[in-house]
């Protein structure tokens, strides 16, 4: 089966912030790491590129990969996007679109002509959630206003269509897909921690976290497909049983009103 590595990170930064360092790839590391996609013939993708390929089940060029990063930092903009144009990588940013231009407890984020700029150097900006909440604990009028928001903000201030969105924290059931879906997203990403192919799911598109200590032998390792499985479809018993936790907890806080 044709493997498709589907890389998550977050930060480009050495700072220190709130915890987050271990989800913050160094600079220098991350430029290792798309040399090291470039030198290995690798054919990068947008999330709206793949899903339409996966749609239509069209041919897959041949080794296929995707760079995303999830809540957008302003790193992505200073740090980042200079080794992607670098070594011609295409990339997809989802942003919260509640966060934009602020200075968030885990770090700065981009600012809307940040994200003007990097629409116009090819960067395929997509939507994770307006307030980046677990999906699948919210009423479906919450549901509806999360999804649907960050959309139509995103399209109102970049002047672009947003197809793409990932869950935030990967969390997603049917009803958040149905969700995403009638909001006007035509893909969406989970995470999982294992690799994409032609039959995956266009609606939880598989994703690889990458963490600072990845390294590019980690990446390697993800781009030979020696270290992660095969996406699955549906969900494993263990995916419900934390879903079933954390509700019981929104539950109690709600009653407790936090």
């Amino acid at each position: 089966m044709t493997v498709v590595p589907v890389l998550c990170y977050h930060s480009v930064s050495d700072e220190r912030r709130d915890g987050t360092l271990r989800w913050s790839v160094s600079p220098g590391d991350f430029d290792e790491q798309m040399a090291l996609l470039r030198q290995r013939g690798h054919r990068p993708l947008t999330v709206r590129e793949y899903a339409d390929l996966l749609r239509r089940r069209a041919p897959l060029p041949a080794r296929p990969v995707l760079v995303t990063f999830d809540d957008g930092f302003a790193d992505l903009g200073h740090a980042a996007l200079p080794a992607l144009r670098r070594y011609g990588i295409d990339a997809t940013a989802f942003v919260i679109t509640s966060r934009v231009g602020a200075v968030h407890e885990a770090g700065p984020t981009l600012r809307w002509d940040e994200l003007a700029a990097l629409r116009d150097a090819g960067v395929e900006v997509g939507s994770h959630g307006h307030t980046h909440r677990e999906l699948d604990c919210m009423n479906s009028e919450a549901l509806r206003v999360e999804t649907a928001t960050s959309r139509r903000i995103l399209e109102d201030r970049l002047g672009a269509p947003v197809t793409s969105f990932a869950y935030p924290y990967g969390y997603h059931d049917r009803r958040v897909r149905r969700a995403v879906l009638a909001a006007g997203y035509t893909a969406a990403c989970a995470v999982k921690n294992a690799l994409s192919h032609p039959q995956d799911d266009v609606f939880a598109i598989a994703r690889v976290l990458v963490e600072r200590h990845t390294g590019a032998g980690g990446i390697e390792a993800v781009l030979t497909g020696r270290c992660h499985p095969a996406a699955w479809r549906g969900e494993r018993l263990r995916t419900r049983g934390w879903r079933a936790y954390r509700r019981a907890r929104c539950a109690v806080d709600a009653a407790r009103g936090r």
